[in-house]
């Protein structure tokens, strides 16, 4: 069954290699808005195949496009401060045959990109270096990677034709998330549990396979407390790691942090990886360990058919309303 919905992610633009977020009302005399649909019209002239580095690239040239992911903006519509706009992403290869529901009717796709549509909404801020950006998600799926690394790359090639290389613009997005919900989640999640893993190598050396797997309740005593500080302190170290360009918690530190609840003896047994399971509203289980965040924040919308724009919109406006003052951002979504 294949769930359908949305995440948040902040969004910042840099110019160039520089580290200093720019004002998205002016880059450089120019409101990164206009840039930014100048650029997804860029996009919807053909299809970008590959990762959008030069290695890539010349992969894409020397080996043909079979395996290699591809992205296609569609529609693009300006809604007062939002941009809204359709994706097709997938990838070459992935489907040997489209078939009919008939015999003769089939079409081969191996040379074709299996793709879905996912819809995007640009959210700008009148002032200030903070903008929202919303990526629909199809069960795992979600390409809000490929979408901007494609519009800082097509930022950087306009620039550097000819002989000088001119301006160019860098789209940096951060999952968007509330510290306060991720606790609240891991409290009334109904599957309270935490897991433990230690990896070990194969006998030829040629891969890590699961070793030992440990999962333990946190309906004990103090632990669901005590999960609740840890996570949180992944969290507030991620945000920090985002600032000052530092490593944050590795997962094998979470897991001896998780493992430390469950007592010394578990401590010794070289755990590699570790993360709190829970299950949200919906039923849908997640895993929250130190370097995997965003998947606690995909918000269901439904399964097996996509939800109606409307209501996708709608969706995404209230829940970014409400997590906006967490990353002090303040937005005027249109009602509708």
């Amino acid at each position: 069954m294949t769930s359908y919905g949305y995440r948040l992610f902040s969004f910042q633009v840099f110019r160039g290699s520089k580290r200093t977020p720019l004002n998205l009302a002016d880059c450089k005399g120019d409101p990164y808005q206009e840039i930014a649909e100048s650029l997804l019209k860029v996009l919807s002239v053909g299809t970008s195949v590959g990762d959008p580095t030069d290695d890539s690239q010349a992969l894409v040239v020397e080996e043909g496009t079979f395996g290699k992911p591809a992205l296609r903006v569609e529609e693009i519509r300006i809604v007062d401060n939002t941009i809204r706009a359709t994706v097709w992403a997938g990838k070459f290869g992935s489907h040997e045959k489209a078939i009919g529901d008939t015999a003769g009717t089939d079409t081969d796709i191996k040379d074709k990109a299996a793709s879905n549509l996912f819809r995007v909404v640009f959210a700008f801020p009148e002032e200030g270096d903070t903008g929202i950006l919303a990526v629909e998600t199809i069960g795992r799926s979600c390409p809000v990677s490929q979408l901007t690394r494609w519009m800082t790359k097509k930022s950087r090639d306009e620039a550097t034709q000819g002989t000088n290389e001119g301006t160019w613009w860098r789209i940096s997005v951060n999952p968007l998330a509330d510290e306060e919900r991720l606790a609240e989640m891991i409290r009334e999640g109904q599957a309270q549990t935490l897991v433990l893993v230690r990896h070990a190598t194969t006998a030829g050396r040629t891969r890590a396979v699961k070793d030992v797997e440990i999962t333990a309740s946190l309906a004990i005593s103090s632990r669901m407390e005590q999960a609740v500080r840890i996570v949180q302190g992944w969290y507030r170290r991620s945000k920090q790691a985002e600032e000052t360009q530092e490593p944050g918690v590795t997962n094998a530190q979470g897991a001896r942090q998780l493992a430390a609840l469950v007592g010394p003896q578990i401590m010794d047994m070289e755990l590699d990886d570790g993360w709190v399971q829970i299950e949200d509203p919906d039923g849908q289980v997640k895993r929250v360990r130190p370097t995997q965040m965003a998947d606690v924040f995909t918000y269901r919308l439904s399964e097996d058919q996509p939800p109606v724009t409307p209501r996708f919109y709608a969706a995404v406006r209230e829940t970014a309303v409400a997590l906006q003052p967490a990353v002090r951002v303040g937005i005027d979504w249109p009602v509708s």
